[in-house]
């Protein structure tokens, strides 16, 4: 069970129920390990820096969950959950040479133990050790459906770069970003379950908007735990988004409904040249919450919530469907 706050809200997300896929959990981490290694030193090293750091593995449990709901072989499975993990694992790493992060998953950031040139190289490396996984996959759908995902993760990184600190950016804007960062790789990793099991078309395409849409709520809501978490559980620095000109949700709803006073004073805080103190990080978290970003931000990612269960009811009943039923319900309640 999740463990609770004073409030009685969910502490966690509490991992899926063991005797479902834990074994394949456990195979994953001994499988992205494995496709660390490199005669290179350092390239293996920083490889298992970030891999060994933990994280949820959130897009693993939703593939291998949905190639269970779907009836499909787990087995068959794995390299490409695997392979998913890859993926996103090389995306964080690029992510924080970009936004010079000082750290990640309660670590040191890799580039600061391997300098910028070999992470970076190492990411590269984890995006082709995920495709070395997923070659042997006889399903063409699934090569074509991961270039076409990795390619958009490209896309929407380079257009928040675009937008960096550009106050002016509206809901349609930063949901595109959203999309092509997080939502676009957990909608594949739920419609690659679909196509393992062979389901129907419509209930694949029930699992694959079951994902998208969770994908979406799980990014709105990182967003929030930006200001508002802890970094010991967040795994990343409170403020980083503003520390690193980025204009998120909570941001803009606030923009659009804090007195002009307080408006003005956030726009400075983007405009503010040299590094943000922790007192600016507090006065910008003050900011959106008396304008209601924060409680709009959580309103709007509950609606895809509800978006994503009613997508899921019609994905074949059984203990995989309630125990994705279960991750969606505590995505935007997660303090970690």
């Amino acid at each position: 069970m999740a463990s609770t706050t004073a409030g009685g809200e969910q502490a966690l997300i509490t991992p899926v129920p063991a005797a479902l896929i834990q074994a394949e959990l456990d195979q994953i981490e001994a499988l992205l390990l494995e496709n660390a290694q490199s005669e290179i030193e350092v390239l293996q090293d920083a490889a298992h820096h970030i891999l060994s750091s933990g994280g949820k593995r959130i897009r693993p449990q939703l593939l291998l969950l949905a190639t269970l709901a779907a009836g499909g072989d787990l087995q068959r499975a794995l390299p490409l959950a695997g392979a998913a993990e890859l993926v996103h694992t090389a995306t964080l790493v690029h992510d924080d040479i970009v936004d010079e992060s000082d750290s990640r998953r309660g670590r040191m950031a890799v580039q600061f133990y391997f300098g910028n040139s070999a992470s970076v190289l190492m990411g590269d490396f984890l995006v082709v050790r995920a495709f070395g996984l997923i070659a042997h996959e006889p399903e063409r759908r699934i090569w074509d459906l991961m270039v076409d995902t990795i390619a958009r993760m490209c896309e929407g990184e380079v257009l928040q770069i675009c937008v960096k600190n550009d106050l002016d950016i509206d809901l349609e804007v930063y949901e595109t970003i959203i999309d092509c960062k997080t939502a676009v790789l957990m909608a594949t990793c739920t419609q690659i379950g679909g196509f393992l099991g062979g389901v129907s078309e419509e209930q694949t395409t029930a699992l694959q908007e079951f994902g998208y849409a969770l994908g979406m709520a799980f990014q709105i809501a990182d967003d929030v735990l930006d200001f508002v978490g802890d970094e010991e559980t967040l795994g990343k620095p409170v403020g980083g988004d503003l520390r690193e000109g980025k204009v998120t949700l909570p941001v803009i709803y606030a923009l659009e409904d804090a007195t002009p006073t307080a408006r003005r004073e956030l726009v400075e805080l983007y405009e503010k040249t040299g590094p943000l103190s922790t007192s600016d990080i507090v006065r910008a978290t003050q900011i959106l919450e008396a304008a209601g970003g924060f409680q709009r931000s959580r309103k709007y990612a509950w609606d895809y919530i509800e978006a994503a269960r009613q997508h899921l009811a019609k994905a074949p009943a059984g203990p995989a469907r309630d125990a994705l039923f279960t991750l969606a319900d505590q995505i935007v309640d997660r303090r970690k």
